[in-house]
């Protein structure tokens, strides 16, 4: 009997084991699934002259949100709900989009930092980032400084000292530009400050994309300059989804471009009167100011339709039906809550079978002492060695129906 026993307990072991071992290589096989296909998607432009080039392998997107201010600045409650709206319309376009809400002084850094050291390092890929929130602008020995502004910054008004140990400098900004070694990157900032790190509407806007497209650049994009203020709902942010989703494509050839985009919102803001003056450029920097950041425009991305059905024959009087195969329906993993239930009948025939063994040794070493001890370890081996054996084919039993 215990033979018996310890064949069933083993049987039931391996497959509790298999099937655990089953269901978490399929887990982990859905992260990694996930987390390496997000954002990498090929995306191809085509020069005027008809050449096909391959200008991004991966499209990443860092949005940060600060709307919850703790030391005196007045707090942007709509900040949220715009980002939400911003980090769909991105996934639409084929960004991985990571979101960081009211990040104080050192959590900023560390997720523009994190965020470069993820992906700013593999030269075919092109990275947005976007700030909204405060910005603010002082001047000191003769030139102006911009700032993003963390919840935990105080007003410069009340605490200069410590709105500079807080604040986060366009200098420090302008340094992570330089950094990156992916092709393209666009800096867009919901806020106004002075635009003194780039070149602002230096070059023309290229009429065509053309072989310089795919070519290094840092572009930068504010929705005002020094000394205005940013109203209570951003007309910046949904003007901005407006342009990337087709508007911001002023020469209708597919492509919205960095440099139409910061003509179309420089354009598009203002005719609201807001007081606002957008500013666009690229870095001041030969080596990353030639290139152009570029996103397909809806007429590029759409599926092709579906070719129109030819037209059918007159039938013959007699056909023969046309039995059309379904596809077999997708197969599902193992039922958890079977597995559970199988692996604690497992543990109790495991548990009575120990007992059993336990008995059937004090039988043994009572029979000759104390017969009458010996008979009832013997009964109560008996009774465990029935339970052990039940429980280890319940158990078989509940695996077997949960695959």
């Amino acid at each position: 009997m215990p033979r018996v026993i310890t064949f069933f307990l083993i049987f039931n072991m391996l497959i509790l084991c298999s099937a655990f071992a089953q269901q978490r290589r399929a887990a982990l096989s859905g992260e990694l699934s996930a987390q390496d296909t997000r954002g990498l998607r090929v995306v191809q432009v085509t020069t005027r002259r008809g050449k096909r080039v391959d200008l991004y392998k991966g499209s990443y997107a860092l949005l940060i949100g600060v709307s919850d201010y703790t030391d005196g600045w007045p707090d942007l409650e709509s900040i949220p709900g715009e980002l939400d709206r911003l980090e769909a319309a991105l996934r639409r376009k084929g960004f991985s989009v990571t979101r960081v809400r009211n990040p104080n002084a050192r959590q900023l850094r560390r997720a523009f930092d994190d965020f470069i050291d993820a992906h700013g390092f593999d030269p075919e890929n092109r990275l947005l980032f976007f700030y909204s929130g405060h910005g603010y602008t002082r001047t000191t020995g003769g030139r102006r400084k911009g700032y993003l502004v963390p919840t935990d910054a105080p007003n410069p008004n009340r605490d200069l000292k410590n709105f500079n140990r807080r604040a986060l400098t366009m200098t420090y900004v302008l340094a992570m530009a330089r950094r990156i070694e992916a092709k393209h990157a666009l800096f867009l900032f919901d806020s106004c400050f002075s635009g003194t790190i780039f070149r602002a509407r230096a070059l023309p806007i290229p009429r065509y994309i053309t072989n310089k497209t795919a070519k290094p650049v840092r572009q930068f994009i504010t929705a005002g300059s020094a000394g205005e203020e940013v109203p209570a709902k951003s007309v910046f942010l949904p003007s901005f989804i407006r342009a990337i989703e087709g508007e911001g494509d002023t020469n209708r050839d597919g492509y919205v471009t960095g440099s139409e985009l910061g003509e179309f919102l420089n354009q598009r803001v203002l005719s609201y009167d807001t007081g606002q003056t957008p500013q666009y450029g690229k870095i001041r920097d030969p080596d990353l100011d030639e290139g152009d950041f570029v996103f397909l425009a809806p007429m590029d991305e759409r599926v092709p339709p579906e070719k129109p059905p030819l037209p059918v024959a007159k039938a013959e009087p007699k056909t023969e039906p046309v039995s059309v195969k379904k596809p077999p329906p997708p197969k599902k993993g193992p039922s958890t809550g079977w597995l559970i239930a199988g692996g604690g009948a497992m543990l109790i025939a495991a548990q009575q079978y120990l007992s059993a063994l336990d008995s059937h040794d004090q039988a043994e070493a009572t029979a000759n002492s104390d017969p009458d001890s010996s008979r009832q370890f013997e009964e109560d081996r008996d009774s465990a060695a029935i339970v052990a054996l039940v429980a280890g084919v319940a158990g078989i039993g509940l695996l077997v129906w949960a695959f």
